[in-house]
């Protein structure tokens, strides 16, 4: 299949987008359909601090067109709290949390370590093994350096986990990989170097990025988690702007 490109935000729900990204007076519950109509894709974020009810997930399907397509934040039981022990039980319950009733909408699930758990292969290579089997994508975001390793490259393209590259200034590692059939990129947009976003400019580079990954057969998430969040929609936007400008 042709590669494509998915950019867009995470979450959509966020009081300082109405009347701005969202129309003045738009529903509430009429919001993720219309973001729908602007970007290829949302990152669930809700997913990460509880359990969504079946409707839920079914409400969100729905309210999306076919060829749009959720990342799904992996809630951090697994990875926050019990820091990537016994894979064996909570990787599973979360898998079997209805993640799977998005059904063709749903694209990768996003791992987010914390950023003081340090590399371990043993403890790694077990949770990325649990991983491996479910028939789904899986991107994990490693935030301690010391995952700048090459024994973690090697897994994670063993296993066909992407590794998430996060554009930021906090100090975590910058790990640009080709370790699955996809790539996944978070622009977090730290204050220091983007206080108003990103913009037309700062995104170029990142449409650059996908082209690329597009060119490599591989498809391109791209989310944009700015901390000015005001500005994630139209960073998103001016990036699918410069994509198909090119």
């Amino acid at each position: 299949m042709t590669p494509r490109a998915f950019v867009g935000m995470a979450g959509w729900v966020f009081p300082a987008w109405r009347g701005t990204f969202y129309p003045a007076g738009l529903r509430h519950a009429d919001e993720l359909a219309h973001a729908a109509t602007r970007v290829t894709s949302i990152e669930l974020n809700s997913t990460f601090y509880s359990r969504p009810s079946a409707a839920s997930w079914a409400a969100w399907r729905d309210a999306v067109p076919d060829d749009f397509v959720f990342a799904v934040k992996a809630h951090r039981y697994p990875t926050l709290v019990k820091r990537l022990k016994v894979p064996g039980e909570t990787v599973p319950r979360f898998l079997a949390s209805g993640v799977r009733d998005l059904g063709p909408k749903l694209g990768p699930i996003l791992w987010q370590l914390p950023p003081e758990l340090a590399f371990d292969e043993q403890l790694v290579e077990a949770f990325l093994a649990e991983l491996d089997g479910s028939g789904l994508r899986h991107a994990i975001e490693a935030r301690h350096p010391s995952f700048a390793d090459d024994r973690f490259r090697a897994q994670a393209e063993r296993h066909g986990v992407a590794v998430v590259l996060g554009d930021t200034a906090n100090g975590w590692p910058v790990l640009d990989w080709p370790t699955a059939d996809f790539a996944y990129a978070r622009l977090h947009g730290d204050l220091a170097t983007h206080p108003d976003g990103y913009g037309p400019a700062g995104v170029a580079p990142w449409a650059d990025w996908i082209r690329a990954r597009l060119a490599e057969g591989r498809d391109a998430f791209v989310y944009c988690v700015t901390e000015n969040k005001q500005h994630s929609p139209g960073d998103a936007e001016a990036l699918l702007a410069a994509l198909r400008a090119g």
